[in-house]
């Protein structure tokens, strides 16, 4: 169930959302886009397929207000909806799919655009990390958006070996993305404007890789004035990222 506690018009708004994946990058790069554009909280969605969590404010260590497991904040000057998950998936996730198509369409949102993860294996080749970032369009987007990532110099993400053979088919594949990949497929079958921006990344201090992501995602929307790592806000929360430091009594 997606609740709204604002009465917002977000006609022509991008929504913006992460996969739970490898890393956690998706949902890293919502912490920045939340604590640098001080985004409102408007609502929440509550889904039994995703672990239910509640906790102290994680953008404002002064503020009583609690988070959940995904909540949902807005701004109006960039308009822009971003979607927090806070909580693996541990069902089937058809249910919260079509609720948040359903929401993109009432609220005649224009585009989706996921954030994620793939496991760097995948890619063997030793690369700089600007060229381990990847794109996934609907053809929506590319029909309308498709120039742009060529003068941004994009590269899309190919699709995987054919599953079948015999029928030559190729499928998308990201591995270690999370829903990610069924997501992007359910929203292109509804014929909902989407893209998938995804990092690879290993399991670690992901904090560089969340900024590189960010970074990625503003060269398109343009809602950040600086994405630089020097003069990005982090958010509170971030200081319990791994947990306290060793204790000194074992040196």
């Amino acid at each position: 169930m997606i609740k709204l506690t604002q009465d917002i018009n977000l006609e022509n708004y991008t929504l913006i959302l992460p996969s739970v994946a490898v890393g956690n990058v998706g949902q890293l790069s919502v912490d920045l886009l939340v604590s640098n554009l001080n985004l409102s909280k408007i609502g929440q969605i509550f889904s039994a397929s995703f672990v239910p969590v509640v906790g102290a404010n994680a953008y404002n260590e002064h503020s009583n207000e609690l988070i959940t497991a995904i909540d949902i904040y807005a701004g109006i000057k960039e308009r822009i909806v971003v979607i927090q998950i806070r909580s693996p998936y541990v069902g089937e996730l058809v249910e919260f799919f079509n609720e948040l198509a359903q929401f993109v369409t009432e609220k005649k949102i224009a585009k989706v655009i996921i954030l994620a993860s793939s496991h760097d294996y995948v890619k063997r080749e030793v690369q700089p990390q600007h060229l381990k970032l990847r794109y996934v369009a609907s053809p929506g987007i590319r029909s309308k958006i498709g120039k742009l990532f060529e003068d941004l110099k994009w590269i899309p993400h190919q699709p995987g070996v054919a599953s079948d053979l015999t029928s030559g088919e190729e499928r998308l594949q990201i591995p270690g993305g999370g829903f990610a990949k069924s997501l992007f497929k359910f929203l292109s079958d509804a014929d909902i404007p989407c893209t998938v921006l995804f990092k690879f990344c290993s399991e670690g201090d992901n904090i560089e890789d969340a900024i590189a992501l960010v970074r990625y995602l503003n060269e398109w929307i343009r809602v950040l004035e600086t994405s630089g790592s020097d003069n990005l806000k982090y958010p509170p929360s971030w200081k319990h990222l791994f947990g306290k430091p060793p204790s000194q009594d074992i040196y």
